[in-house]
């Protein structure tokens, strides 16, 4: 039974694949010559790619479960995939080149097969020897007429203006282009030339000349690569019309010293205009304070403070996005839902916020009810027995977030010291924002301005972003509990507000068209 499935296995492969082989006959040593596998499918000749190997004394390394095989020369690596057509060939300076053949590699009798004629061009790169597959056999080391090939080679003109490319064809060829990249200090230029043939060996070893550097020549399947790596930025590369003849021409034109230095001018410019353009303020992030499980402060009244803070932030947002077009507004909340302290941060930060806004209504014990005002906060450690109170007030909602014990207990006033260091970057912003903000502020409420002051916001810590907290009033003041409650009050602090974003998004972005925002 075990003989009658060998016997079917062999005759079901011998059906799918024409057994056969491929002689490989080296010119100038016959001692080495041999036979690789192959077979034919649809019509094409595949090889066997472990038998090269071996037969040209190149490395072989494969991983049967990946089915990967890597071909290794001192100077190339070869990586195929079977059941794929890709070839990854990578030079000794790992520059690498993707190369498609026309079908699939095979996996079949623990080697790699790929279509034959293709694989040989790719192959002829890494071998000294001249190698060339006749159709019938592979033949190395055979003196090859200068007439197989249609590029037989390349040379390089000096001008006075730059360079003239001219690649030496043994017969017309049309169907060609070239584009030169920037990597570096230098410029490569690609020139890719369809359906011919090229002596790779003699471009390989063309004599360099002027601003050329290296120069690479690749044989794929259906065209050919030449790379020339160029010293220097160029102006341009353009190919001449040949009225006569079969060669091509590209003409290099250098840049002068002028324009080298008008050239990075513009460099200089198109960086600095990258630059505006990143810290420009387009977003804004607005967090109304407290929210869902977490009512904030509560007044006499009962009036809590989420109810407020909310309505205001989406009024601020409403004026943001009708008035200042191109600027986005991110909330950390919408709704009467609860967002942890330190997620408003990092909603801020993930939504690329420029500018951080808490707001908050403020509260004292009902025996001081005659507290009144508006006041801005910074993040710092606070100075004041009012600003500590405040700040530990604002900072007890952590207490309704799970594991909040572990994720706050390093905040202590010498680590806020060290946060608010990490956020030098942007104290000079934030110092900005709230002095413009209390003055428009105090332009425009019909509340007392207790002016800037500093203290330790959970909420503040995360936002990496110019950010302030607002205490928009005292709940526990009766005045300002009116003004806060109204919907024309909530209005005019969000338009207060607002009037302070566009005052520092003017005066912000003066100091960026300016190239000022390092000082």
């Amino acid at each position: 039974m075990f003989r009658k499935l060998i016997l079917l296995i062999f005759f079901v492969v011998s059906v799918a694949y024409a057994q056969n082989s491929i002689p490989v006959q080296f010119i100038q040593n016959s001692s080495r010559n041999t036979q690789i596998g192959s077979f034919i499918k649809n019509g094409i000749m595949y090889g066997s790619l472990n038998d090269l190997a071996y037969t040209f004394k190149l490395r072989l390394y494969t991983n049967q479960t990946s089915k990967k095989l890597e071909i290794r020369s001192d100077d190339i690596t070869i990586r195929v995939t079977a059941d794929n057509s890709f070839v990854v060939v990578i030079d000794k300076k790992e520059n690498a080149n993707l190369i498609q053949l026309p079908v699939n590699v095979i996996f079949a009798a623990n080697s790699f097969f790929a279509p034959i004629e293709p694989f040989v061009m790719i192959l002829k790169n890494t071998l000294p020897e001249e190698i060339v597959f006749t159709g019938t056999a592979i033949k190395v080391g055979q003196v090859v007429s200068k007439s197989f090939f249609d590029i037989t080679g390349i040379r390089f003109d000096d001008k006075s203006n730059g360079l003239l490319v001219n690649i030496n064809c043994s017969k017309k060829l049309t169907d060609y282009e070239c584009w030169p990249k920037q990597i570096g200090n230098d410029t490569w230029l690609y020139i890719t030339i369809a359906n011919a043939k090229a002596d790779i060996n003699t471009i390989n070893n063309t004599k360099l000349s002027g601003i050329v550097k290296q120069v690479l020549a690749f044989q794929y399947p259906t065209s050919v690569q030449l790379t020339l790596r160029l010293k220097g930025q160029i102006n341009s590369a353009e190919p001449i019309p040949a009225d006569e003849g079969t060669n091509i021409l590209i003409a290099i034109q250098t840049s002068t010293e002028e324009q080298a230095e008008a050239r990075k001018t513009r460099n200089y410019e198109r960086e600095l205009q990258r630059q505006r353009d990143k810290w420009k303020l387009d977003v804004v992030v607005i967090d109304a304070g407290h929210g869902g499980d977490d009512p904030g402060a509560i007044s006499r009244s009962g009036t809590q403070e989420k109810d407020i803070t909310l309505p205001i932030a989406l009024k601020l947002g409403a004026l943001i996005e009708s008035k200042l077009p191109g600027v986005d507004v991110v909330y950390t909340r919408k709704t009467d839902n609860f967002v942890e302290l330190y997620r408003r941060g990092q909603i801020a930060n993930q939504n690329g916020g420029k500018l951080f806004i808490s707001i908050h209504c403020n509260s004292m014990p009902r025996k001081k009810s005659t507290e009144t005002g508006f006041e801005i906060y910074l993040l710092r450690p606070g100075k004041t027995d009012n600003a500590l109170r405040i700040a530990e007030k604002e900072n007890e909602v952590v207490k309704l977030e799970q594991g909040y014990e572990k994720r706050y207990q390093q905040l202590t006033e010498e680590n806020f010291i060290l946060l608010t260091m990490a956020q030098s970057a942007y104290v000079k912003y934030s110092e900005q924002f709230a002095e413009i903000l209390t003055q428009e502020m105090g332009k425009h409420l019909d509340l007392p301005n207790n002016g800037v002051k500093q203290a330790g916001f959970y909420v503040l810590v995360g936002a990496s972003m110019p950010n302030v907290l607002v205490e928009t009033g005292y709940l526990s003041n009766k005045h300002d509990e009116k003004i806060l409650k109204s919907a024309k009050g909530q209005q005019r602090i969000a338009e207060a507000i607002f009037n302070g974003v566009n005052r520092f998004k003017q005066e912000y972005e003066k100091t960026l068209g300016e190239g000022r925002t390092s000082e």
